[in-house]
C-alpha cells in the first residue's frame, strides 16, 4: 500500500512539473508565435538596412524599398505567415516607422516593436 502511494505521489509530482513548465514557457504555441515574431523582426531589420543604405546614397531618407545597384539587398516586404505587407512610414525629418502584425507583446530589447507593432528607427544621412 505504501508503494502505491509513492507511485501516485511521484506521478502527481511529474504532472505538476510538466504543467508548471508549460505555464512558464507558454507551451508549443507560444514558441511558434515567438519564432514567427522573430522572422517579422528580422524582415523589418533587413528593410531598415536597405533603406539606410539608400538614404546614405541619396542623402535623404525615403520609404521606397526597391534595391539599387549600390544597395542590392532584397528584403521580404510582406509577412510570410499572413501575406500582409509590412508598413513603411517616413517620420520627418530622418526616421522610419516599420510596422508588422506581431503576435506577442514585444520583449524589452533593442529593435523591438511598440504596442502597435511598429519600430521607430532614426536614419543618419552622411
Amino acid at each position: 500500500m505504501a508503494r502505491h502511494w509513492a507511485v501516485l505521489a511521484l506521478t502527481a509530482l511529474s504532472v505538476s512539473v510538466a504543467v508548471a513548465g508549460i505555464i512558464a514557457t507558454g507551451g508549443p504555441a507560444q514558441g511558434r508565435a515567438e519564432r514567427r515574431d522573430q522572422v517579422r523582426a528580422q524582415d523589418l531589420s533587413e528593410i531598415q538596412m536597405l533603406l539606410t543604405c539608400k538614404a546614405q546614397q541619396a542623402g535623404r531618407v525615403g520609404t521606397d524599398p526597391t534595391p539599387i545597384e549600390a544597395c542590392p539587398m532584397t528584403p521580404r516586404l510582406a509577412d510570410p505567415f499572413t501575406g500582409a505587407p509590412y508598413r513603411i512610414d517616413l517620420v520627418p525629418p530622418d526616421s522610419l516607422r516599420l510596422c508588422a502584425g506581431f503576435e506577442l507583446p514585444a520583449p524589452d530589447q533593442p529593435f523591438s516593436p511598440d504596442e502597435s507593432g511598429c519600430i521607430l528607427q532614426r536614419i543618419s544621412v552622411s
